[in-house]
C-alpha cells in the first residue's frame, strides 16, 4: 500500500513538473513573440520617423522653392514696370519730337533740313574741275529745288574724291581737286540764280570716304559732291 502511495505521489510529481516545464516552454514561445513584435514595432517607428524627417526636408524644400518663387515674380514684376515706364518715356520723347519736314524728290532729310549726293563721274571727267553736260542738267534741276523747297536755308556744297594720287591733272592734291570741284559747283549755281551770301564751300580730299578706298566701285562712291540746304547760323556775320 505504501508502495502504491509512493508511485502515485511520483506519478502526480512528474505530471505537476511536466505541466511546469510545458508552461515554461510556452511562457518562452510567448516571450519571443512579444520581443519579435516589439522589434518590428520598433522598426517601423524608425521607419516612420525617417519618412517624416523626409516630409519635413520636403516641406522645408518646398518652402524654399515658393519663397524663391514668389522673389523671381517680384524681380520680373519689377522688371516689367521698369520696362514699360522706360517706353512710356521714350514714347513721350518721340511724341514731343516734331516731324520731319518733308524733303523734295531726290533729297534725304538731315538734321536741320535735307542734302542731295551728285557722283563726281555725273559731274566731272577724271582729275577735272570742269563740268560736263550731263552736270550741268542736274545741276539745273538742283537749283530748282533750291529755289523752290530751301529759299531760306544756306547751301553747304562739299566736295570728296578717293584716294588716288594727283597725276598730271595740275592740282597740289586732292583736297585741292575736291575744293575745285565744288567751287564749280557754285558758280554755276550763282549763275542759276542762287543768292553768293546763302553758299558755302568745303572740300574733304580723301579723308570722308563712304567706303573703303579698296575697289573701283568704292573709289567711285567716294568721288563725289554733296549739297546740304540747312541753316548754318553758326557761320553768320554777328
Amino acid at each position: 500500500m505504501s508502495r502504491l502511495k509512493g508511485v502515485a505521489l511520483w506519478i502526480v510529481g512528474s505530471t505537476v513538473l511536466a505541466a511546469a516545464g510545458c508552461a515554461d516552454s510556452e511562457r518562452d514561445r510567448h516571450m519571443t513573440m512579444l520581443e519579435d513584435q516589439n522589434r518590428s514595432l520598433q522598426q517601423a517607428v524608425e521607419e516612420a520617423n525617417r519618412r517624416l524627417q523626409s516630409l519635413d526636408q520636403d516641406r522645408v524644400s518646398l518652402a524654399q522653392e515658393r519663397n524663391q518663387a514668389a522673389a523671381d515674380r517680384q524681380r520680373l514684376t519689377d522688371q516689367l514696370a521698369a520696362a514699360e515706364r522706360a517706353n512710356q518715356d521714350l514714347q513721350a520723347r518721340l511724341d514731343s519730337v516734331p516731324p520731319p519736314a518733308p524733303v523734295a524728290s531726290g533729297w534725304t532729310a538731315v538734321e536741320g533740313g535735307a542734302m542731295i549726293r551728285l557722283k563726281g563721274s555725273v559731274l566731272f571727267q577724271v582729275g577735272s574741275n570742269a563740268l560736263t553736260d550731263e552736270a550741268r542738267k542736274s545741276l539745273d534741276s538742283v537749283a530748282a529745288v533750291i529755289k523752290s523747297d530751301y529759299p531760306e536755308k544756306d547751301i553747304l556744297i562739299i566736295g570728296h574724291t578717293d584716294d588716288q594720287p594727283i597725276e598730271k591733272s595740275g592740282w597740289d592734291d586732292n583736297y585741292q581737286l575736291s575744293a575745285e570741284r565744288s567751287l564749280a559747283v557754285v558758280r554755276y549755281l550763282i549763275g542759276r540764280g542762287i543768292s553768293p551770301s546763302r553758299l558755302v564751300v568745303a572740300g574733304c580730299g580723301e579723308y570722308r570716304p563712304r567706303a573703303e578706298n579698296n575697289s573701283a566701285a568704292n573709289r567711285e562712291k567716294n568721288r563725289r559732291v554733296e549739297l546740304f540746304a540747312i541753316e548754318l547760323k553758326a557761320l553768320s556775320s554777328s
